[in-house]
């Protein structure tokens, strides 16, 4: 390789480590426009190397690019307490990358390098899309879609209501599409006459989605209703608890369930702030009150005797009341997570409308704790429309969110407690699974959080952030706009279509390569 090629992929790496570690791997923020700029460069820099350094090198950039992106992790040490030193921190955030992102976000780059000059020019640049799509997917049914190249467009609301159609694959195809038609401009030395009708493809497709998405923001559905609602927030950090308990986390996750209960249980006075806080709201108006998760940490009959009380608020106020908070298992109930992360929602004539438990605690950290509930969301009709709920992370999963668009829910409730690495994105990229299955969103998040009422129009309708306002009512007055979109029809056809074409490509690339030979 001679000088000035080293040079010019010394260039394409240094753009790629600094825009991918802005974009897909920078949790609490990411730039959007790197996340269009990132790929052109690695694919550029694949390319033109050969096979076992554009490997070797292109891994190395990804796993450098999560390392800088995950920094904000590094604060959590300080930030919560816990006793996880730096080093443990530092491991398992290489741990991260170099055994599940760097391998994951590879492959479609080693695809790419592998097919595109044995295929047309316009089939060509759908190699790497697809494969993106089919790498997000597949990872979205165990780990959600935390780290898509949609997710890092949330603030661009005319790219946004696209997932409305698609979905967030479509909008990650999109943003993937693009680098392989720019890599396609450049191998043809920037002459635009020679995209030919791919050109033509590309340019419609986006002008179209502009125009839909354009339309759909400046006439949108009104709404029939409102209600007023209060998310009750506490100043509530549990992994403040576990650090004062003087054990590390390994040490914490072995305690028996007396021991647990001894040291995690909340304390008198948040019991006695939550019953204040919700009468509160009571006294405000608030016909629905939903509570952060994590409220309360409560073994199994302290919190049934503390539900009871709640469950006779709603009914002499007359109220929906959506109690959350985490259940310290006794040693009948426990099998092995200690606690289960539950919701419950009592109705105006005091009866116990659901139990629901987090189908999806946070992996790697809470999955440890937590057990896992049933993967069922529930729901009740009100005169509010049809109300149903999830828990925080459950909003990543979109293939369970599916089940909001079969039953016809109008507003979902989402209780979450947040960490400050993932503040504000998590907000903003639940909202995704809003448009995609039509329903508005009321997420009541604690800790470091932000709460927010968005709608499938991609409204953000009223917020608040808990650093800024700290624990107090949040109160807001809920349009309840509902619609069936077009992805609530389809669910995951486009994304499977994507990977039929990904591997009709690869079959196709192999059948040209024997002809030739």
């Amino acid at each position: 390789m001679n000088t000035k090629k080293w040079l010019y992929n010394g260039i394409y790496l240094a753009i790629t480590l600094v825009a991918f570690s802005f974009s897909l791997f920078k949790f609490d923020n990411p730039v959007w426009i790197a996340a269009w700029i990132a790929p052109v460069f690695l694919i550029r820099f694949m390319r033109n190397s050969k096979w076992i350094f554009a490997v070797i090198t292109g891994f190395v950039t990804l796993q450098l690019s999560i390392f800088i992106g995950l920094m904000p992790f590094m604060s959590m040490v300080d930030e919560t307490a816990i006793e996880m030193d730096f080093l443990t921190v530092l491991i398992m955030q290489i741990q991260s990358g170099l055994l599940l992102l760097a391998p994951l976000y590879l492959v479609p780059f080693i695809l790419d390098k592998a097919l595109y000059k044995k295929l047309p020019k316009f089939l060509a640049t759908l190699i790497f899309p697809s494969a993106v799509v089919a790498v997000e997917m597949i990872s979205s049914f165990w780990f959600g879609t935390g780290s898509t190249f949609g997710d890092t467009q949330f603030t661009l609301p005319p790219l946004v209501m696209f997932v409305s159609i698609f979905g967030v694959f479509g909008l990650s195809f999109l943003v993937a599409w693009s680098a392989s038609m720019i890599n396609f401009l450049w191998q043809e030395k920037w002459n635009i006459k020679n995209l030919g009708y791919s050109g033509l493809v590309f340019i419609s497709i986006i002008t179209a989605i502009l125009i839909y998405s354009g339309t759909v923001i400046a006439f949108p559905q009104k709404a029939d209703k409102n209600v007023p609602i209060a998310g009750i927030t506490l100043d509530n950090n549990f992994y403040k608890i576990m650090a004062e308990s003087g054990l590390s986390f390994n040490e914490i996750v072995d305690l028996d369930s007396d021991e647990y209960t001894l040291r995690m249980s909340s304390p008198q006075s948040y019991l006695h702030e939550m019953r204040e806080k919700t009468l509160e709201a009571v006294r405000a108006g608030a016909k629905i009150i939903v509570w952060q998760e994590y409220a309360l940490t409560l073994e199994s009959s302290a919190a049934d005797a503390y539900l009871l009380e709640m469950k006779n608020i709603a009914d002499e106020h007359e109220i929906y009341l959506l109690v959350s908070y985490a259940r310290i298992l006794n040693k009948k109930e426990r099998k092995k997570q200690a606690e289960k992360n539950m919701s419950v929602l009592f109705t105006p004539d005091g009866k116990k409308a659901w139990e629901y438990a987090k189908a999806f605690p946070g992996p790697g950290f809470e999955d440890v704790i937590v057990e896992a509930g049933p993967r069922n969301i529930p729901y009740i009709d009100t005169p509010y429309g049809r109300i149903g709920q999830v828990i925080c992370v459950d909003m990543c999963l979109p293939h369970y969110l599916r089940q909001a668009a079969v039953k016809n829910i109008d507003l979902l409730f989402v209780p979450s407690f947040d960490a400050p690495m993932f503040t504000p994105l998590i907000t903003y990229t639940s909202a995704y699974r809003a448009l995609e299955n039509g329903f508005t969103m009321v997420r009541i998040a604690g800790f470091t959080g932000d709460s927010a009422v968005i709608d499938p129009y991609y409204r953000y309708w009223a917020g608040q952030n808990f650093i800024e306002h700290g624990s107090r009512n949040f109160y807001t007055n809920v349009p309840v706009v509902s619609h069936d979109s077009f992805y609530a029809a389809i669910g995951f056809i486009f994304p499977y279509i994507i990977v039929l074409l990904l591997l009709s490509l690869i079959v196709l690339a192999i059948i040209r390569t024997e002809k030739k030979e």
